[in-house]
């Protein structure tokens, strides 16, 4: 792993039973990089970052972020490195706020900084000017993504789409340095994904993302780099148009890819 590597994966592989959902696969991502991971259903996608985000177990192998090893940390350890991530199913408090909901990520943040040994934690958090902070962080945040004006709304009363905005919100309120967003665009409608592919591009450089994603345009618009999975195994990684040429890739997973053309 070199100073350049954010996240490196060595022969992390994850069992179930005698099904090998995920077989010795590595992987190297790049501080700020928009690095996509793609592939057929059953490829090991979900599960790869499951283990990086901590939701999942290793059976084998090694992860480390920033040269640390994580492989046996919890979540909100993980959290507190810099490690978030938004899943395909929606993780919202649905009878909150969309303000709360954010504002929920920032104390989850405070825990983990505290649980790191980083920062005042929660007693910090207490603070009066700490809340108003807080808030207006929460505010920020909120209009970034694209949800200014909707602060006292419901989450539940939020569209799909705008559900998938609040959850990228959440996440950038952990202050991450590794953002996992698993198949973000999944159910939304052309004009969803255009906004939600805009607002992932207008990312800080210093926010490294990891996608998972079926809508190839989405990709190939947004990553420089494209891991390929099949069948639990890393099949290639490279540049998305060296992605594109690629006979191997073509032959297990993509066709000819001119669709994505």
């Amino acid at each position: 792993m070199t100073e350049r590597d954010l996240l490196q994966l060595r022969q992390v592989s994850r069992h179930f039973g005698s099904f090998r959902a995920l077989d010795e696969v590595d992987l190297t991502v790049r501080r700020g990089a928009r690095h996509a991971v793609i592939g057929p259903n059953g490829a090991g996608k979900s599960t790869l970052f499951g283990l990086i985000s901590g939701t999942l177990a290793t059976t084998g192998g090694t992860i480390l972020v920033d040269g640390k090893d994580v492989t046996r940390l919890p979540v909100d350890r993980r959290v507190g490195l810099g490690v978030a991530a938004t899943f395909q199913h929606s993780s919202l408090f649905l009878r909150e706020t969309v303000l709360e909901n954010v504002l929920l990520a920032v104390l989850r943040r405070a825990r983990a900084r505290a649980a790191a040994g980083a920062g005042a934690g929660l007693g910090g958090w207490r603070r009066v000017s700490a809340r108003t902070e807080s808030i207006e962080q929460a505010r920020t945040l909120l209009a970034r993504v694209g949800l200014p004006g909707r602060h006292d709304v419901l989450a539940a009363a939020l569209s799909h789409g705008e559900r998938r905005q609040l959850e990228v919100a959440v996440a950038l309120a952990t202050e991450p340095r590794l953002l996992l967003l698993d198949e973000p665009a999944a159910g939304m409608s052309p004009a969803e994904a255009a906004r939600l592919t805009e607002l992932v591009a207008a990312l800080p450089a210093d926010v490294t993302v990891l996608l998972i994603e079926h809508d190839l345009d989405m990709v190939f618009e947004l990553a420089d780099t494209v891991t390929v999975m099949h069948l639990g195994r890393h099949l290639t990684t490279g540049s998305p148009d060296q992605v594109r040429a690629s006979s191997e890739v073509q032959s297990a997973y993509l066709g000819t890819m001119e669709a994505a053309s």
